[in-house]
């Protein structure tokens, strides 16, 4: 039985149904509709924060953040964040693994995850090699973005001493290259589309969408059956062999606690009776903060584009033939730093956004401007967070502290990359671009403006794990300490930060996991 039919979710259905000895049944709270704009890359603006496709997280205030809260996106449909996201696909650092690895993991090494992100992907033409995977179900592109600013901001970088990275997913390490989607013939290739779909026309997979799990019961130290509602029923229903955990980083641990598993302070303030005591469910939370530096520029692509004759001339196209800019994605080239030379790989990785991300459809009046910006990330980050079930019951939403930025060398980490960026951007060969500093603005200089700027407006990029880390609440083989079958197998089980987005680590823990489970099975 599988719990979530998010990204991580889609990839164990297909893969524990696929040899056809074992019958998977795969429960999501969401719906099992595909709505049109999950499958447009340009759509991706319109489902992060929509009600219908989405939790509607929200933290509770940040103490790194002067007490705001910040809007905590996470899919609620099949497909789950994979469904919603911005596609970038980023394998992370060797030395991410390898840290997993030396915290007493075996099987968690760079070494031992590049078959499973092989297992995943599927590359050709120039991003062909022998580190990529050639037969995966995700298939994964360069950007086709056309825009004369990319070849600029490059150029400037690598004249300034960045190494130019012509595939940072077969070599990672600090420099600036092409990003590089998750996007198939103008489509977007998710978790859904790749592994789920494929798999339905099996009889031994069952997938119920719509079907939110209350709890998990475990009986004499076993997980043996789940509750469920769905509508106005609830029902119950039993796990021959085990019960795998994929609801994500928030909803993993949340269901945990509900379950009586987790912090005895936490389950007693819940007025949850424990079945299991576990201090590390829902603790070691991490996320990557952003900020952004914007600059005015000419308009962009996306400025003309967004008027309403031709938008709907271009999301035909899409539809039809599966070009144009409607199928181009958000971001169009990644930078990599690191923040001092003693570190083992970069920690800040810096996205490109050609235009405003806050333009919207137009007719008669045009937008009065456009800008492009870098997004820059903190994706080692030392500041933890936690989430925790504040009642019992199963509709009400945890309390998620992200706690970013709560650590100050964090802030000081983000405030000299962004520095540097903000410096290194002062050349005459983008002068053509940029027309004057939106943000953080040009009167911005002391220290003090510094830290103001970045715990003013500093976000999380949508990143988050480690709520069940291995080692902590589950072992190497991701089964929950002191419990017999029940595993947890999804991004919150990442100890320790992966060095870019997230989503294509999520789908090699699946992988690999699905290899783990069948391996046991025998």
């Amino acid at each position: 039985m599988i719990v979530g039919g998010g990204s991580a979710g889609c990839v164990l259905a297909n893969r524990l149904t696929q040899c056809g000895r074992y019958s998977v049944i795969l429960l999501e709270a969401g719906s099992g509709r595909r709505p049109v704009m999950t499958q447009i890359p340009l759509g991706v603006g319109r489902l992060w924060n929509n009600p219908q496709y989405g939790w509607g997280y929200r933290s509770a205030p940040e103490p790194g953040l002067r007490g705001r809260q910040l809007e905590l996106p996470r899919g609620r449909l099949l497909g789950g964040s994979g469904a919603i996201n911005a596609m970038n696909f980023v394998r992370g650092a060797a030395a991410d693994f390898d840290a997993w690895h030396a915290l007493g993991l075996p099987g968690w090494s760079a070494r031992d995850m590049a078959a499973s992100f092989r297992a995943v992907e599927r590359v050709s033409g120039a991003l062909a090699g022998p580190h990529r995977g050639d037969a995966g179900p995700i298939e994964v592109n360069e950007t086709t973005v056309q825009d004369p600013l990319i070849d600029s901001w490059i150029s400037v970088l690598k004249a300034q001493g960045h190494a130019y990275i012509p595939d940072y997913n077969a070599e990672f390490s600090a420099g600036v290259g092409r990003a590089q989607f998750n996007i198939a013939r103008g489509r977007r290739c998710d978790p859904r589309s790749a592994y789920l779909d494929p798999a339905l026309r099996r009889r031994n997979l069952t997938v119920l969408s719509g079907h939110h799990v209350a709890r998990i019961a475990v009986s004499q130290g076993r997980a043996s059956h789940v509750i469920v509602r769905h509508g106005l029923a609830t029902l119950r229903i039993v796990a021959r062999r085990e019960i795998i955990l994929s609801a994500g980083t928030f909803g993993s641990p949340h269901l945990l606690h509900l379950s009586g598993i987790g912090p005895g302070t936490v389950l007693k303030a819940a007025g949850i009776e424990p079945v299991a005591f576990n201090d590390g469910v829902g603790r070691n939370l991490w996320e990557h903060p952003r900020v952004a530096i914007e600059f005015r520029r000419p308009p962009s692509y996306m400025h003309h584009l967004l008027r309403w004759d031709r938008l709907v001339l271009r999301l035909m196209q899409a539809l039809a033939l599966r070009s144009g800019p409607v199928t181009w994605p958000l971001a169009a080239a990644h930078l990599f730093l690191k923040t001092s030379p003693e570190r083992i790989s970069p920690d800040v990785q810096v996205l490109l956004r050609l235009f405003d991300p806050s333009l919207q459809p137009w007719l008669l009046h045009p937008p009065a401007g456009d800008r492009w910006g870098m997004v820059v990330c903190l994706v080692q980050p030392d500041s933890r967070g936690r989430v925790q079930a504040v009642s019992d019951d199963p509709m009400k939403a945890p309390k998620i502290t992200t706690g970013i930025l709560s650590n100050a060398v964090d802030v000081a980490r983000l405030i000299g990359a962004c520095r540097e960026l903000r410096q290194a951007m002062d050349t005459p060969e983008l002068a053509q671009w940029t027309r004057d500093e939106v943000t953080p603005g040009a009167g911005l200089s002391s220290e003090a403006d510094w830290e103001n700027f970045v715990r003013d407006t500093a976000d999380t990029i949508f990143h988050p794990g480690g709520s069940c880390a291995m080692g902590a609440v589950v072992d190497h083989r991701l089964m929950v300490h002191g419990l017999s079958g029940l595993r947890v197998a999804d991004a919150s089980v990442m100890p320790l930060p992966v060095s870019g987005n997230i989503h294509a680590a999520v789908l090699a823990v699946a992988e690999k996991a699905a290899t783990m489970i069948l391996s046991a099975a025998g």
